[in-house]
């Protein structure tokens, strides 16, 4: 599926500038084809529908395999929340606060009547408010990234006490808010409108990050607490016990950091220009392009190659996505039914 989403975004992308969707392009003679409609650059989301309605004909194979790729896209994307919400819904707030002794099979049964609610609650938005489904789209990334605060508490950074990663949260969503049309209409409304949307044109998501971490640091180093430390560190020391690097591998942390940058760097960064004309100059037709495709093309797909080999060494060679080596033993049992039940079945 990867493989040929991966494909046909390039036939969508600079694909359709070659094939006759920019106008421009054709009339400077840089296009190889004439087989797509000018008017797709007015409106460039109808692209997609044109690409399937010029294979179904030649190729219908093709556009069934494309047809299974967004639907497992959306299924697994769809899925993913989903099975989130839901493991919130029953675990944060059901099991943690309505009802503690709650068992297994109440659980699931909270847990499945909180993806049905969700479930229905996006379906009515979707059809019957597109400002609001907008709106919540625009916001959902960059609140989702405020999350990588409470992450880094959890994952490396035991000094970032609950005040401070809740208190950061709170201090990016309202970033996020004041950056973005929604909060800009309230500050507008009164009479506080000092700047427009995404200031100095960065993301609502930075901003929110900047307001987030900065409130966190300083409200961590104000809400230090030993016991609470401690506490913090029961975790932690488990973590490093089952998921930390073996000694043989340590050495290979900085050979890790240095593939992960330069790929960062060069296959999606500032350094992909080089892609750009190093396979030839993106105006010497098919006859002067290495591979018999735009340089960028062959740039692009030769750092795709290699970061399928650079997730096979992240995940493998360095442990990100193997089977901890020592049993798992769980430190607290929150998840069990009730003792009473327990010795029931017992």
């Amino acid at each position: 599926i990867g493989f040929i989403l991966f494909f046909f975004t390039a036939f969508t992308g600079m694909g359709g500038h070659l094939l006759g969707a920019n106008p421009a392009v054709t009339k400077a003679g840089l296009a190889v084809a004439d087989v797509l409609p000018g008017s797709i650059a007015a409106k460039p989301d109808s692209i997609v529908p044109h690409y399937m309605n010029l294979i179904a004909d030649g190729s219908p194979w093709l556009v069934g395999l494309l047809a299974v790729c967004a639907l497992a896209a959306m299924q697994s994307t769809g899925a993913a929340y989903m099975s989130t919400a839901g493991g919130i819904l029953t675990r944060d707030l059901y099991k943690r606060y309505l009802n503690p002794a709650s068992t297994h099979n109440m659980q699931k049964l909270a847990g499945r009547m909180g993806v049905a609610f969700i479930v229905v609650s996006a379906l009515l938005v979707a059809t019957y408010s597109r400002d609001a489904l907008v709106l919540l789209g625009g916001l959902a990334v960059a609140f989702g990234f405020q999350m990588w605060t409470p992450l880094a508490a959890v994952c490396w950074f035991p000094w970032i006490t609950r005040q401070g990663a809740t208190y950061g949260l709170l201090a990016g969503i309202l970033g996020v808010i004041f950056t973005e049309n929604f909060g800009l209409g309230i500050l507008n409304d009164m009479g506080l409108g000092f700047w427009g949307r995404w200031p100095f044109t960065i993301h609502s998501a930075g901003w929110g990050m900047l307001f987030n971490a900065s409130t966190c640091l300083i409200v961590s180093a104000m809400t230090q607490n030993t016991q609470d430390t401690a506490h913090r560190m029961t975790y932690h020391n488990f973590l490093r016990e089952h998921a930390s690097l073996p000694a043989s591998k340590k050495g290979l942390i900085p050979v890790a950091w240095g593939i992960t940058l330069a790929w960062l760097f060069f296959g999606i960064g500032p350094g992909a220009v080089i892609g750009n004309d190093i396979f030839g100059a993106p105006n010497a037709g098919v006859a002067g392009w290495t591979f018999g495709m735009p340089s960028i093309w062959a740039w692009q797909i030769l750092f795709w190659l290699l970061g399928v080999g650079m997730m096979w060494f992240l995940a493998f060679k360095m442990n990100m996505s193997t089977i901890p080596e020592t049993e798992i033993v769980a430190l607290v049992e929150d998840i069990g039914d009730t003792a009473e039940e327990q010795a029931q079945r017992g």
